[in-house]
């Protein structure tokens, strides 16, 4: 993707599709990835082993989003999005903020590089 706006929406639109293949074209050399519990992932082939599990997960998990702020630069993008994450349709709604970075490659592409997502109460 040579937008940010356009590499942040395919990697959104592969999370909800739980497409795998797809989450992986997003995917920059160097990942970081900090869950809400606090768990570091580091590096692009563990990242992509955890996403990979969660996609395959039966439950049947949802993944709603509204974006809140976006923020690009030439070389760089960053967006803050409020996620609401249902395991199953019958459990609690969980909240959390997502912020995602992404950072223009060798080719021009912007990809993604760092996550961090912080629980809502």
């Amino acid at each position: 993707m040579d937008t940010f706006r356009a590499a942040l929406d395919e990697h959104l639109g592969a999370l909800r599709a739980r497409d795998v293949d797809r989450f992986a074209a997003t995917l920059g050399e160097e990942v970081v990835v900090i869950d809400g519990g606090g768990t570091l992932t580091r590096g692009t082939e563990a990242v992509l082993r955890s996403h990979a599990d969660w996609f395959r997960s039966p439950d049947p998990w949802t993944f709603d989003y509204e974006i809140v702020l976006t923020r690009e630069t030439p070389s760089s993008g960053l967006a803050v999005i409020d996620v609401t994450y249902r395991q199953t349709p019958e459990a609690e709604p969980a909240r959390f903020l997502l912020s995602l970075v992404f950072e223009r490659d060798r080719e021009g592409t912007f990809k993604f590089v760092y996550d961090q997502n912080t629980t809502l109460r």
